[in-house]
């Protein structure tokens, strides 16, 4: 049995879609990057009054009660930031379109439903995720290109390579085989493993629908058409994936990619799409039509396109020529060979220019091993490093700490031993801050028993004021000058 293993890189955004959403309460945005949240974690972290007051909004049921909850997360951000299980990074405009509709409704508290709706525009499609286990021992979800999606796409490519050198009845024989006779279908034992993430960033933008054959230079705004916000897997993501491949010719196979592919590849340079196109690509472009005998390239995921799901010359792409609008017309198709238009990803959902295609991979035969732990998304990362850094520094002050109170014992129990080797006049000594307070006392009557230790002490006090020279001279003068009774104490 046959074993590959390739290294794909992402050469463009690509969005394998899990057919769920972000749903706009359980998110917030700040300074480019949305922050997801769990209902329950965020209520948890709430205070008491907190709690009360959300209740509250929720118990009221009314037609504003969505708003108004919006309006609760928004103002307690800082909570659902901190506890949030999801960060990704968006574009610049998607952060702007936020804020100006989404701040908008706030403004508009208590306008009824048809407020709810404008929340609905900023649900957003999810990538596929798994779940890795991360350095420090914890898990998080990170995007990746899943297995079947990668084998569907190259399924594609082989069928139509099957069917340009043997025709219809063998596509059908080798590929759509059922019942009993499944075992003959030729990729029942293809099998492609879901990636393994060397690299991963994802991002939220827009998705833009653009026509292939027409581009209005004088008019941008009659470029503007359909738009939707995605996840996306971002370009320059790396992953490794193994392909046990049977007895079929991987070489075949393989080849066969570049054949269904690279002519679609090659036409961004030809239609209206150029005109969008982000510069940078643009000037990259070149690199990938001159690849090397390992290297292939794999379109995937959503906004992929007609052309790349199907086979050349079996083609029948439904396009809409007319219909609907404000008066409901009936709408009316034409067949082709190729679509009319083409998704793109972009930063706002009026952009024009530096948009990028979907979906490209780049896919080269390597015998290269993978790292020992998975990649996970940039944010995640520096989530996870921030709070391997914080149980770093957590252990480092317990450390301290415990240090701290060892040397505290440690002092203790050598003051508790000086103390026990000394005589009560010693021990009253020891219990003043400075000689100055206890001669102050003395004069003050304040020490028990003074006429009974008043020679001890004033001999001990002695001792202690010679430890240093001038301070004893000072006393010494203090004294005298004063003539004071405790004069003759210290001479």
């Amino acid at each position: 049995m046959g074993n590959i293993r390739l290294k794909l890189t992402a050469i463009t955004p690509i969005h394998i879609g899990s057919g769920e959403i972000y749903e706009p309460t359980n998110f917030v945005i700040d300074n480019g990057v949305l922050y997801e949240f769990r209902d329950e974690d965020f209520f948890m972290e709430l205070s008491s009054p907190q709690r009360e007051a959300l209740l509250n909004i929720a118990k009221e049921n009314k037609s504003d009660s969505f708003v108004k909850i919006h309006n609760f997360v928004i103002k307690n951000a800082n909570i659902a930031k901190r506890i949030a299980n999801s960060m990704v990074v968006v574009t610049e405009g998607f952060e702007k379109e936020y804020n100006k509709v989404v701040g908008k409704v706030r403004q508009l508290e208590g306008k009824g439903r048809a407020l709810d709706r404008v929340f609905n525009r900023f649900e957003i499609q999810r990538i596929q995720r798994k779940q890795v286990k991360t350095l420090d021992g914890s898990y998080a979800h990170t995007g990746y290109i899943v297995g079947s999606s990668l084998k569907g796409a190259i399924s594609t490519a082989y069928r139509e390579f099957v069917f340009k050198k043997e025709g219809k009845n063998a596509l059908k024989e080798k590929f759509e085989a059922k019942g009993k006779e499944i075992n003959n279908n030729l990729f029942k034992a293809f099998k492609v493993s879901d990636s393994f993430v060397e690299k991963v960033g994802t991002k939220i933008g827009f998705a833009l629908n653009k026509e292939r054959f027409e581009y209005d230079r004088y008019n941008q705004q009659n470029n503007i058409k359909l738009s939707t916000q995605i996840e996306v897997i971002e370009k320059d993501s790396q992953f490794f994936v193994d392909i046990n491949y049977g007895t079929l010719e991987i070489k075949e196979i393989l080849q066969s990619c570049n054949d269904h592919y690279m002519p679609i590849f090659k036409s961004i340079m030809q239609d209206s799409i150029k005109n969008y196109v982000d510069t940078e690509f643009m000037d990259n472009y070149h690199r990938y039509l001159q690849l090397k005998p390992n290297q292939y390239l794999i379109r995937v995921g959503k906004h992929s396109g007609a052309r790349a799901v199907t086979i050349e010359g079996l083609r029948d792409i439904k396009s809409k020529v007319s219909g609907g609008g404000k008066r409901r017309k009936p709408n009316i198709f034409e067949q082709r060979k190729d679509e009319t238009t083409t998704w793109l990803f972009g930063d706002n959902p009026k952009s024009n220019s530096n948009l990028i295609p979907f979906g490209w991979l780049l896919c080269e035969v390597s015998d290269e091993e993978p790292s020992k732990f998975e990649a996970i998304d940039f944010l995640l990362s520096k989530r996870v490093e921030e709070r391997r850094l914080s149980e770093l520094e957590r252990a480092k002050r317990e450390k301290a700490k415990q240090e701290e109170e060892q040397r505290a014992k440690e002092e203790q129990a050598k003051r508790e031993a000086k103390l026990a080797s000394m005589t009560p006049v010693q021990r009253l000594i020891e219990s003043y801050d400075n000689i100055a307070t206890l001669i102050n006392d003395m004069k003050d009557g304040k020490i028990e028993n003074f006429e009974e230790i008043k020679q001890a002490l004033a001999q001990e006090i002695k001792k202690e004021l010679k430890k240093t020279p001038k301070t004893w001279e000072k006393a010494r003068k203090k004294a005298l000058d004063r003539r004071n009774y405790i004069e003759g104490l210290l001479n």
